[in-house]
C-alpha cells in the first residue's frame, strides 16, 4: 500500500474526521500533514481511547470539534466537506447505513471518504461471523439506535480477550456500551464494505490491507 495515493487524493482539501485523532493518520498512513483542514467529531471530550484534554498538542491538530453522535450531524451544514475520514470508528456504530448517509450528506460532490476497519482474523473478533449485509440493512430500515446491545451475547460468548488490551482495563462488563462505545456491533470484510458503500451511493476506488490488521476504503462520492 503506497499512501502517497491517498495523500494525492486529499492534499489541500477541508474535510473532517470521525472519533479522532487516529495515530495511523499521523504515521502508517500520513494524512493530517498534507490537508489544508480538519474538523473532528467525538461521541464525548473524553473517550476510552484518548484523553483529549491530556493531550493538547494533538487536539490542536483540528479546526473545530464536536461532541455529538456520528449517525446524528444536525448542526453541519449539506456538503461542508472534501473529504471525510473514519479509522476503526464504523464497527463501533450500530446503525452503520445511518452514520454512511449522515457522512454522505455532509460531503461535497465528489468529496472522498476514507474508511479503515479491523481485518477480525487478526484481532479479538476472529470467532465472529462477518455481519450479513441484509442484518445492517434491517437495523437501517427498523432504525436501531446506538444503545442497541442485541449484539452483546454473540460479543460476550465469542470476545477473545487476550487479544484486547481494553479487557484487562475495563474487565468483562460491556452494559455500558452508549457510554464507553467500547463494544464491536458488526464485523467486516472487504465484500461487506463494498456492499454498504453500492447502497449508499459511494464508489469504491480502491480496497488495501495494511499491518498489523487494518482494512481501507477509499470512496468517492458519486
Amino acid at each position: 500500500m503506497d499512501p502517497a495515493i491517498y495523500q494525492d487524493c486529499l492534499k489541500g482539501k477541508r474535510g473532517i474526521e470521525i472519533g479522532g485523532p487516529s495515530v495511523l493518520f499521523s504515521d502508517a498512513l500520513p494524512l493530517y500533514d498534507v490537508v489544508d483542514e480538519i474538523d473532528c467529531i467525538n461521541h464525548s471530550d473524553e473517550t476510552i481511547w484518548f484523553n483529549r484534554m491530556a493531550e493538547p498538542a494533538a487536539r490542536r491538530r483540528f479546526a473545530h470539534e464536536y461532541v455529538c453522535d456520528a449517525v446524528d450531524l444536525n448542526m453541519i451544514s449539506d456538503e461542508s466537506y472534501d473529504f471525510l475520514l473514519s479509522s476503526h470508528c464504523l464497527e463501533h456504530i450500530a446503525n452503520p447505513l445511518r452514520a454512511l448517509a449522515e457522512w454522505m450528506r455532509i460531503l461535497k460532490h465528489g468529496a472522498y471518504l476514507l474508511i479503515i476497519v479491523p481485518d477480525k482474523r487478526l484481532t479479538f473478533d476472529h470467532l465472529r461471523p462477518v455481519t450479513p449485509f441484509r442484518h445492517i440493512l434491517n437495523d437501517f430500515e427498523q432504525n436501531t439506535g446506538e444503545d442497541d446491545l442485541s449484539h452483546l451475547p454473540e460479543v460476550v460468548r465469542l470476545h477473545d480477550a487476550k487479544l484486547d488490551l481494553l479487557s484487562k482495563e475495563l474487565g468483562s462488563d460491556w452494559s455500558d456500551n452508549l457510554h464507553t462505545r467500547r463494544m464491536h456491533h458488526h464485523v467486516f470484510d472487504r465484500e461487506l464494505l463494498v456492499q454498504m458503500a453500492d447502497y449508499s451511493g459511494l464508489k469504491a476506488m480502491r480496497l488495501d490491507w495494511m499491518n498489523p490488521y487494518h482494512i481501507i476504503m477509499l470512496a468517492k462520492k458519486a
